[in-house]
């Protein structure tokens, strides 16, 4: 049995999802491809068809379509209804499930680094897509203090509101003036490897969801600081890679992250 596996989103060119499930479909045995879908928002409709008809078995979600997929759910889980958002679609017996990985992959970056912030000052930047994960695990674990930037104050307190988590919405002017134990980038600024905007005062923990290139524009504010620990988000994209690949087939083991991390900076 071939599995088809695929990836839709606005732009792709700099994505390294098939690298990751190429790798796992390798380790597992399986006979399978994973195909990139660079579509408009006007396609959804026809794309979602063609998955059905070419008989496709999982398929990512990422920006822009992340909310309005939703409305091709048969299901969704748990986590999609606290997040509002979908990046994992399952097809099975014409029945098309929605889940959310990316709570889990941004859940490992602090697993992986033994970082507890239940005693630390937060500051989040950015209220996109990419933001909602990390307002989830903030909520759920709670920090001294979240500060969260957007250059909308009205987005994020949307945001604000959806979650109900306690934090204090600035703009992105104010940031610059931020004292924080961690700040996290969820923005897409710098992905073009442009000069990063603003830069607050941290204490720990620089986190960055970009994850190229391995010094991201954003991390490469704090290179003169050797006490800040700096953190991309090549680890996130994997485990949220996995936990994707364990719903489609069902498969479970232990992604190899230094190697891909290797594979993927080398290739």
């Amino acid at each position: 049995m071939y599995i088809n596996l695929g990836l839709i989103g606005n732009p792709l060119n700099h994505t390294l999802s098939p690298l990751i499930h190429t790798h796992f479909l390798y380790e597992t045995n399986l006979n399978g491809g994973y195909t990139c879908f660079d579509i408009e928002n006007n396609c959804l409709d026809n794309i979602v068809e063609m998955f059905r008809k070419y008989l496709f078995v999982g398929v990512n979600v990422t920006v822009p379509f992340k909310c309005d997929i939703m409305r091709f759910c048969d299901n969704i889980d748990d986590t999609v209804k606290s997040m509002g958002a979908v990046n994992t679609l399952h097809f099975s017996n014409g029945i098309i499930s929605g889940y959310n990985t990316d709570i889990y992959g941004f859940s490992k970056i602090f697993e992986e680094n033994n970082i507890k912030v239940s005693d630390k000052t937060v500051l989040l930047l950015g209220a996109g897509g990419a933001s909602r994960a990390a307002l989830k695990f903030f909520k759920d674990n709670k920090p001294k203090k979240l500060y969260f930037a957007n250059r909308t104050i009205e987005k994020a307190l949307e945001l604000k509101d959806f979650f109900n988590v306690d934090t204090s919405v600035i703009d992105m002017q104010s940031v610059d003036d931020i004292e924080c134990d961690i700040v996290v980038n969820s923005t897409s600024l710098g992905i073009k490897n442009e000069a990063f905007p603003y830069k607050a005062k941290v204490r720990e923990y620089a986190i960055d969801m970009q994850y190229k290139p391995y010094i991201t524009s954003f991390l490469s504010l704090y290179n003169n600081e050797k006490e800040i620990v700096k953190i991309n988000g090549i680890s996130m994209l994997i485990w949220q890679a996995y936990k994707s690949f364990n719903i489609w087939t069902g498969k479970t083991f232990n992604p190899n992250i230094e190697k891909l991390k290797y594979i993927m900076y080398n290739n």
